[in-house]
């Protein structure tokens, strides 16, 4: 579970008594963490910001010194007030004999602590504080970053600057839900989260993972494929069929009971050799089933007739996933747009970021900059639910939001989103309810990947491997 900034502030008010307790104990968390990576007498930096996070670190560096550390401590706006408590961390430190500097003077380090900045950072760095993360990554040492690593916004993920580049990330109280998705994961590194003791109310982010305690594909042994519900996909221009198959086989590979595809390409095949068990048709003779589910988009091309088919496809009465040209489409033609925002049955969009800035306006850089504001306004925008592809997936229902765990760079290749298409489209036609269907499917996605890629076997996982993986991670 992740938190906004503003969920984790109403916890620390609700918790104001406590601050100095809370912050002996964030303090303590961080030296255990480094005490137990790097064992006795160590030379360590800390570095102390303004505010409660450098009080942290401070409380951090008094511990490890005592210790027997050699421990240094830089504050570059040392003469700075600190608040209440952060204040009484740096007079500790002093009166143990500890020495405040304003620069980075060594480089003998074994680590760093970053107590730059907490959660509370959210605009852009300012040129002398940039030198001073530029002067930490240049080091080359491993760094716990409290919190979040300095130059990370916490709520959105985006980058406020060039950030400190974590090795671990220790979260307290609650993990913000900045740290899960977009850019921010390049720098979080390992990300490890203590509650200081506190008990914490539900997090406004879900993980995608948690939806496998909702859902249930166990099967009983008196059924047959119709219980399994059928998918239908509508896609396969000419050039792109393999968009189309790959998303069938990934429905026939997550339980849908039948599973056909309808092709627009001129040259269409009629056999699958490596999954006999499609049913291909073209485009135009596909019949619907009122109550299957429709998977428009994998490979569907642009084209005047493929517009026409999406234009027959939104008056679906069952459940609908719309993909990859099918957004691009929608994007270009309100009507169309207008026509998703009046269906009565469910609908799923699954955008990547430059689909999810066509469709609202905007630019890829903007989506990136804060991800659950963008999935949230196309889920309000198109009465949808939403599943923002990339690093750390946004999916979500209007106020309902998740964030995926799963899943690696290994997942960069073409391809990807058809399979993804075709998980959900499986899950939904097994009857599994749309929102857990959009989260479970992110979370087996990158979970077949994440298998593929375990022990460092693989550094890209194929797409159709993937579908072939997926029987591995099903069985939760």
């Amino acid at each position: 579970m992740y938190y906004t900034v503003e969920q984790l502030r109403a916890l620390e008010t609700k918790n104001a008594t406590l601050e100095d307790l809370l912050m002996a104990r964030a303090g303590r968390a961080a030296a255990d963490f480094i005490g137990q990576r790097f064992g006795k007498a160590r030379p360590i930096l800390c570095m102390a910001g303004p505010g409660n996070n450098g009080g942290d670190a401070l409380v951090c560096a008094r511990l490890l010194k005592s210790w027997g550390h050699p421990v240094d401590v830089v504050m570059p706006d040392a003469e700075r007030p600190m608040p209440r408590d952060g204040e009484r961390a740096r007079e500790a430190w002093l009166q143990d004999g500890g020495t405040i500097y304003h620069a980075i003077s060594d480089t003998r380090y074994l680590a760093v602590v970053d107590g730059l900045f907490g959660i509370g950072l959210n605009r852009a760095l300012e040129a002398r504080w940039q030198r001073v993360l530029d002067q930490v990554n240049a080091l080359r040492r491993p760094v716990l970053s409290l919190d979040v690593p300095t130059g990370v916004h916490a709520d959105t993920g985006a980058l406020l600057g060039k950030p400190i580049r974590a090795t671990w990330t220790l979260s307290f109280i609650g993990p913000a839900r900045g740290l899960a998705t977009g850019a921010a994961m390049d720098y979080v590194g390992e990300h490890h989260w203590d509650a200081l003791g506190l008990a914490l109310p539900p997090a406004q982010v879900q993980r995608c993972g948690d939806a496998r305690l909702e859902a249930t594909l166990a099967r009983a042994r008196d059924t047959h494929k119709g219980v399994f519900g059928t998918v239908s996909v509508l896609g396969g221009a000419d050039g792109m069929v393999g968009a189309a198959l790959l998303a069938g086989r990934a429905a026939l590979r997550s339980g849908a009971g039948k599973v056909a595809v309808g092709l627009l390409a001129a040259m269409r095949p009629t056999l699958d050799f490596d999954r006999p068990e499609l049913m291909l048709h073209g485009a135009g003779e596909l019949a619907l089933q009122e109550h299957g589910v429709l998977v428009v988009g994998p490979g569907l091309g642009q084209a005047r007739e493929a517009a026409a088919l999406l234009r027959r496809s939104l008056q679906h009465p069952g459940m609908l996933l719309l993909d990859a040209d099918a957004l691009n489409l929608i994007a270009a033609d309100n009507t169309l747009a207008e026509l998703v925002r009046r269906r009565q049955g469910a609908t799923i969009v699954t955008p990547h970021p430059s689909e999810a800035a066509r469709l609202l306006g905007t630019t890829t850089e903007e989506v990136q900059k804060d991800r659950y504001t963008a999935a949230h306004q196309l889920s309000v925008g198109l009465h949808a639910i939403v599943v923002l592809k990339g690093a750390g997936s946004v999916v979500c229902e209007v106020e309902r939001i998740a964030v995926n765990e799963s899943g690696s760079a290994a997942l960069a290749n073409a391809g990807q989103g058809d399979v993804l298409s075709g998980i959900i489209g499986g899950l939904l036609a097994q009857g599994i309810q749309p929102w857990a269907a959009a989260r479970l499917g992110c979370y087996l996605h990158g979970a077949a990947s994440d298998y593929l890629a375990r022990d460092g076997r693989r550094h890209v996982t194929l797409a159709a491997d993937v579908v072939e993986a997926l029987p591995a991670v099903l069985q939760f």
